[in-house]
């Protein structure tokens, strides 16, 4: 019977805004300018010093961009469907014996993150948060996850784009 439950289970999903980390590192980047700016103007400043400064300044500009045209690339919302022995997220399918643990991060727009066998950190494609339907989304997602056997817990996760 709990494998009929999710015959044709479908929620619409969204990929988790990146505001937080694009912001942080835009003001990280705005930090090292003056020392960059000290460097320049030092007469006896090793070239090593601020060539490795002005990597890292570049570093922090490009990823925040890099960042906030990936995630626009996910901002149309997408479908879930759970199945008995897998779940079809983002145009992938992954297989329940693939998944090493969900995790769920917040708690009122909470940001789910599955994280697959021999990963360190949880793939973008494989984070979201419901759209409609959030507590029944989670509901079923966590009776999916038992019934599968996976471990389903609270707690926070670095997504790895």
């Amino acid at each position: 019977m709990q494998q009929n439950m999710f015959q044709g289970s479908k929620f619409k999903i969204k990929y988790p805004s990146m505001v937080g980390p694009i912001i942080s590192l835009i003001i990280l980047s705005i930090m090292h300018m003056p020392m960059v700016v000290l460097l320049i103007k030092g007469d006896n400043v090793p070239w090593i010093l601020f060539f490795i400064e002005c990597a890292l300044v570049l570093f922090l500009i490009i990823w925040p961009l890099f960042m906030f045209f990936r995630v626009r690339a996910f901002i149309k919302p997408s479908i879930l469907h759970i199945s008995p022995e897998s779940l079809f997220i983002n145009g992938r399918t992954v297989e329940a014996n693939q998944i090493k643990i969900v995790m769920v991060m917040g708690y009122f727009k909470p940001i789910v993150g599955i994280k697959p066998i021999n990963k360190k950190y949880v793939p973008t494609h494989l984070c979201f948060r419901f759209l409609e339907d959030e507590d029944k989304g989670m509901k079923e997602f966590k009776s999916w996850a038992e019934l599968n056997q996976i471990p389903f817990v609270h707690k926070r996760f670095g997504r790895w784009i």
